[in-house]
């Protein structure tokens, strides 16, 4: 079996939070075969990893606060999110996980509610990543 190789790529971000929406640029790193894709981006204080398959999306993101969320369509998940040394319980329910990988980018689009404490929050993240 052959090991897969991360190549570094371009990747734009849109977060969209009740409504009020965010555009990040970052470099990173892919790699992808016909039906899963792996990403992973860094920010000043964190890095993410976020990987594809079937109807799953993975989401981790280690730093400045910690979160892992695993992503099912029509599915209500756990997860967990560390702030300040304390850590606690989220949830998730999904509404999509959409992806297209081609020879050279991914393209994805993920809604979800998130929910912390009882309280839920409209997550929209669109995002493109395409090989340098």
């Amino acid at each position: 079996m052959s090991k897969k190789i991360m190549k570094k790529c371009r990747v734009t971000i849109t977060t969209t939070v009740d409504e009020q929406e965010y555009t990040t640029v970052r470099d990173g790193e892919m790699e992808f075969s016909v039906s899963s894709a792996t990403l992973i981006y860094r920010e000043e204080n964190a890095a993410t990893r976020i990987h594809f398959e079937g109807e799953t999306a993975e989401i981790e993101r280690m730093g400045d606060y910690s979160m892992r969320l695993r992503l099912m369509r029509g599915k209500m998940t756990d997860g967990e999110i560390g702030i300040g040394g304390s850590a606690g319980g989220i949830q998730s329910l999904t509404h999509r996980v959409q992806y297209s990988i081609t020879e050279q980018s991914l393209l994805a689009s993920l809604r979800y509610d998130l929910i912390i404490s009882g309280e839920a929050q409209k997550m929209q993240i669109r995002l493109t990543a395409r090989y340098l």
